[in-house]
């Protein structure tokens, strides 16, 4: 082991220590906590008192700034030339998977849209569950780059390029805790888009009783932190706050997640409008930006729904699944289907009053989501529905029937719905 590499050590662990009694870090502190993290130079605990500190007190401009270049300089980077546009949720809203919807319109578009995303964290399914579902996620840097300009996307999962590998180390350690500090959600997209070679960016704040942020004054001041950081790297960002009192789709769970963007993609009749309605609302806030950078006067919101309605969303996702290694063989229709399946229903009739995001969490868990692919729900009723007792509320789904019976016994202390 090198002396320098010691001494990184040494400077990583007594930065952790000050930030714990509330002193700011400098930006040689930030790189040698960054640098020990990706080079598994210091155990889970430090990674974990990391975390806690940054939970209790959070950091400061300058602390973020120096925190996001050190997570960057510390890993790869992609190199992509033309408009590089990208698209971020905070999370915590489980079925929402607009990502799958809104990367194949800016491709189409003609605009490159390099999605690299984290494996659930805090939510039954993440982006990169999903797609790993049609075909391959894991890939190396030069992979990723020649599928990004063959297609103009991808969908993939960041743990193997060493984009900002160190954030891939804190995500581990919180992922059992199921928590993440507002800073810590900031400095981790931001190093991830930084390394993509991000230009464009719009970020997804969704704001509800049972979301990651729960209140509207918090997500204006969230938003106002992020793009202030994300200004001193060049990268412009727009943000949609919205309001959620729900999932957008039905499904809940890796393979019904992904069932619900293909119904939007194929523009069923049977698909999610509020599903629809997200992807297109985000993609029009982005591809406007495109359009401003490349002095194009096109109207945004009606080139997304000609993409959309005309199938090219769709035979632009078969191709950007094809160019990962997987088949254009699929349809919503023909994903697989669980072993078991059991409907929950309502003991009483009234009428949907609330929705809890953090009991579908914690059912479809149970049920084996998201390292089970095919495990989670299906939502039926949704928010301001009338219900009549004995009327399905959700279906479960599993291929275990012994999780299946917990996830039963669970549901009886976890009433997602509310009914008055």
């Amino acid at each position: 082991m090198k002396k320098s590499t010691i001494d990184l050590k040494k400077q990583a662990i007594e930065a952790i220590r000050e930030k714990l009694i509330g002193k700011q870090i400098t930006y040689n502190q930030a790189y040698a906590i960054m640098y020990s993290f990706s080079h598994n130079l210091l155990g889970e605990i430090f990674v974990a008192y990391f975390a806690a500190a940054s939970f209790k007190g959070g950091f400061n401009d300058d602390e973020l700034y120096f925190l996001t270049k050190a997570m960057v300089e510390t890993g790869n980077k992609l190199s992509l030339k033309g408009i590089v546009a990208d698209k971020h949720s905070i999370g915590g809203l489980p079925g929402a998977r607009s990502t799958l919807i809104i990367v194949p319109i800016i491709a189409a578009a003609g605009y490159l849209i390099p999605k690299t995303s984290s494996r659930a964290i805090t939510t039954p399914a993440g982006t990169a569950d999903c797609m790993e579902v049609l075909a391959p996620v894991e890939f190396k840097v030069s992979q990723v780059e020649r599928i990004v300009h063959k297609t103009g996307g991808c969908i993939i999962w960041n743990g193997m390029l060493g984009l900002a590998p160190a954030d891939d180390i804190i995500i581990r350690v919180e992922k059992p805790l199921a928590f993440e500090s507002f800073d810590k959600v900031i400095m981790s997209i931001l190093a991830k888009k930084i390394a993509a070679s991000s230009q464009l960016m719009v970020l997804d704040i969704p704001v509800g009783p049972t979301m990651k942020i729960r209140h509207a004054t918090d997500a204006v001041a969230f938003k106002d932190k992020f793009t202030r950081i994300a200004s001193r790297f060049g990268l412009q960002v727009e943000a949609d706050i919205n309001y959620q009192r729900e999932p957008a789709g039905f499904g809940i769970g890796p393979v019904h997640e992904l069932k619900d963007a293909l119904a939007v993609l194929e523009q069923k009749s049977t698909r999610s409008h509020d599903l629809e309605y997200k992807s297109v609302t985000l993609a029009t806030k982005l591809l406007k930006m495109c359009f401003k950078v490349d002095k194009r006067t096109q109207d945004a919101e009606s080139l997304v729904r000609s993409i959309l309605n005309s199938g090219k969303a769709l035979e632009k996702f078969r191709e950007i699944t094809q160019a990962q290694g997987g088949s254009g063989d699929f349809s919503s229709d023909t994903l697989p289907k669980p072993r078991y399946s059991f409907e929950i229903k309502s003991t009483q009739s009234g009428k949907v009053t609330s929705v809890n995001n953090y009991y579908i969490t914690a059912i479809a868990k149970v049920l084996g989501a998201p390292n089970e692919k095919i495990a989670g729900m299906t939502l039926v009723k949704r928010f301001s529905d009338k219900v009549a007792k004995n009327e399905t509320l959700y279906i479960m789904h599993t291929n275990k029937q012994a999780a299946l019976k917990e996830a039963r016994e669970t549901a009886r202390y976890m009433p997602i719905y509310t009914i008055k």
